[in-house]
């Protein structure tokens, strides 16, 4: 029986170099080996049957590495979960999913597992002593597991994404192939990888097993610190994967920090998972130079990519598609529409694989043209291809007939000195419909209704009337699952209960008819400013 050759083999590494290592644990790639081999062993035993179901609950460590792999050595189908959801959410996954057998260091998911009466593999306790319990016997090489991500669950119940490619080759020659993607984004296949982010978001996690196939080192932050990360991207490393939301607490920074900051050996920063605004990603570009790259994608397939050049030449893209997909924008009626012009973001692949929503037939119908697909992303590409997204269909501000995008204002109006954090959101209006609402984060609460003015006046000299904010509201923070990614619902709901407050909390509210009077309306306990006229 022909069986699946060692991960060092594949990666091009010795069995004796480090593989894995996340500050308190390390792996050499003869260790990772041997103990994804055993972990697919005991996995198979708990949970017999190619194709069953593992959930994943688990922190930042190497153990969630191992049994990923160990998942997908198995022939298994895993998931990551998101370690901050309560027992229910975890329980309507593993209703969902059929899951087997959970694996967690989180109480939550314990509970969870307890309730649905499924075992639970603690990495906490006993786990090492589990591991070297299993037979080390070398695994059948047609053996092909694969990663099954839930959406967000931001605008609904969550959903499996069920990929009609994943699966389909056997581990050994998916994992190759995941080196090739690691190339295809820049991520070399040498040095050290620094995963930054949570290991359950989903893109971080597969670029990261991608540069790892490819034969780079992993190295794992425990958790999230804009001044331990800046030190240690200095520390050797050569990639990395972040969010636009870890940009910004970076900019954050003393400048003395930022001026001492030397990563000569760091090759490329990957980032997505939502829109960077042009000022973030500029003022990125000015700090570390050419070495982000860009990618704009989904759990349900597709990407472009855009580098630090090809932004340069037209700031804001997130690229062009790549690995013989074609993008299509369309309007309401599937016609497709010239550059330059709005409509729904679709992906077509030229071999026509697509994917589907697990035991949800109507949203994956809803979801395709044919074979193209979308998840109701909004945007244009210029005549050369290159994409440009303006927000989600889901978001849209409907204001008196006209759509306005959120993430256009946003990164027009991000560079704003004194903002920390800003969301545009629609807000209740009699008359329109919908209003333009931002809600902004600042430093000292004190700044606000400075920060507000200033935000008005930028929003006059670059927005179109029907674009720009005609309230303003300060919050502590903005509500962001633990990924960095903005819950814009939760958001829309929280500036529909103050507009509906019996005494106004917003720091500005601007008259549409004279839109260049800036009238600051203030909550209670702040100051408000003389008023300005603003000039146009």
């Amino acid at each position: 029986m022909k069986t699946q050759p060692p991960l060092f083999e594949i990666s091009h590494r010795r069995a004796g170099d480090l593989a894995v290592e996340d500050g308190v644990t390390r792996r050499t790639w003869g260790a990772l080996e041997d103990r994804t081999r055993a972990i697919a062993h005991g996995l198979s035993q708990q949970v017999p049957g190619e194709g069953s179901h593992v959930a994943l609950v688990a922190t930042n460590r190497v153990e969630f590495i191992e049994i990923a792999l160990g998942c997908l050595r198995a022939g298994l189908v895993y998931t990551p979960l998101k370690t901050g959801w309560t027992p229910t959410e975890i329980a309507s996954v593993l209703t969902d999913a059929s899951t087997r057998v959970i694996v967690t260091d989180v109480p939550a998911a314990r509970q969870a597992g307890r309730d649905a009466g499924l075992p639970v593999i603690d990495l906490d306790q006993g786990f090492d002593a589990w591991v070297e319990a299993q037979s080390l016997a070398p695994l059948p090489y047609a053996l092909a597991g694969r990663k099954m991500t839930y959406t967000s669950g931001t605008t609904g119940r969550p959903k499996g994404v069920v990929s009609s490619f994943l699966g389909r080759r056997p581990f050994a020659e998916s994992f190759a192939a995941s080196a090739g993607m690691a190339e295809l984004t820049g991520l070399p296949g040498h040095g050290v990888h620094l995963f930054v982010s949570h290991l359950f978001h989903g893109a971080p996690l597969t670029f990261g097993l991608g540069a790892l196939a490819r034969g780079a080192t992993i190295r794992i932050v425990p958790r999230w610190n804009p001044e331990n990360a800046l030190a240690m991207l200095a520390d050797g490393v050569t990639s990395t994967s972040m969010v636009p939301t870890m940009f910004r607490r970076l900019l954050q920074l003393p400048d003395e920090l930022r001026a001492a900051f030397d990563a000569p050996e760091l090759v490329n920063v990957l980032h997505g998972g939502e829109p960077c605004p042009v000022p973030v990603k500029r003022a990125m570009l000015e700090w570390w130079g050419p070495r982000l790259t860009e990618y704009y994608g989904f759990s349900e397939g597709g990407m472009t990519i855009a580098t630090s050049e090809e932004w340069l030449e037209r700031p804001g893209t997130v690229g062009k598609a790549r690995d013989n997909q074609r993008l299509l924008i369309l309007d309401e009626e599937g016609g497709e529409v010239p550059p330059g012009v709005d409509g729904t973001i679709y992906v077509a692949t030229a071999d026509g694989v697509t994917f589907s929503y697990l035991n949800d037939e109507a949203k994956t119908a809803a979801a395709h043209r044919g074979s193209a697909f979308t998840v109701g992303d909004v945007g244009h590409v210029d005549g050369d291809g290159y994409l440009f997204i303006t927000g989600r269909g889901s978001d849209v501000i409907v204001s008196a007939g006209v759509n306005i995008y959120p993430a256009e204002v946003e990164s027009v109006l991000s560079d704003t000195d004194g903002l920390t954090d800003l969301a545009i959101v629609g807000a209740p209006d009699d008359i329109r419909g919908e209003q333009v609402a931002a809600v902004i984060v600042t430093p000292d609460a004190g700044m606000s209704v400075e920060v507000a003015v200033e935000l008005a006046r930028s929003a006059t000299d670059r927005l179109a009337g029907y674009k720009r904010p005609r309230l303003y509201f300060h919050a502590a923070a903005l509500p962001r699952d633990p990924t960095g990614k903005l819950l814009r619902n939760a958001l829309r709901d929280q500036v529909a209960e103050w507009c509906s407050a019996p005494s106004a909390s917003s720091l500005l509210r601007i008259d549409p008819a004279a839109p260049d009077h800036v009238v600051p309306e203030v909550a209670d306990g702040a100051t408000a400013p003389t008023h300005k006229r603003m000039t146009k």
